[in-house]
């Protein structure tokens, strides 16, 4: 391992971008978040992540308890700004899948994932006023229970 942990800023301009790596683990998995895939040119690779990097943070969250579905969404959640920070060469995909002992205690391939955004043949005008959905429902059941709480 390098002697401590690396900030790596991923960005891109759209959406539809695809950052260019995969994940694996997650505290569900019995093992540490961690880097298992870059592709070469993408966004994560240009931006410094490597195949071997534990997750620390994703974000503002610690990474240590996460589960595999709960760390997807919060780079989801990042949006198109996505920070990590990393701790180099945590697991040495070269070696057999060896997991550092002091993050885990083994490694599982039903958790590894590609995290995979929706994307849109439409690159033209974008609505800043358009919800998503999931907002859109969110805000009714604020509005509604404020309604009903009022009575």
């Amino acid at each position: 391992m390098s002697d401590g942990p690396i900030l790596v800023r991923l960005r891109r301009n759209q959406s539809g971008s695809q950052w260019g790596f995969t994940m694996q683990g997650g505290y569900d998995q019995g093992s540490c978040l961690y880097i298992q895939k870059v592709n070469p040119k993408s966004i994560a690779y240009k931006s410094g992540l490597r195949v071997g990097d534990g997750i620390i943070r994703i974000g503002n969250t610690p990474a240590q308890y996460l589960n595999h579905p709960d760390a997807k969404m919060e780079i989801i959640r990042a949006g198109n700004e996505l920070d990590f920070v990393v701790q180099r060469n945590v697991v040495d995909l070269g070696q057999g899948d060896h997991v550092d002992a002091q993050l885990s205690h083994h490694v599982t391939e039903s958790s590894q994932s590609t995290v995979e955004e929706e994307s849109t043949a439409y690159r033209g005008y974008t609505n800043p006023n358009v919800q998503s959905r999931s907002f859109k429902i969110l805000q009714q059941s604020l509005n509604y229970s404020e309604a009903s709480g009022s009575v």
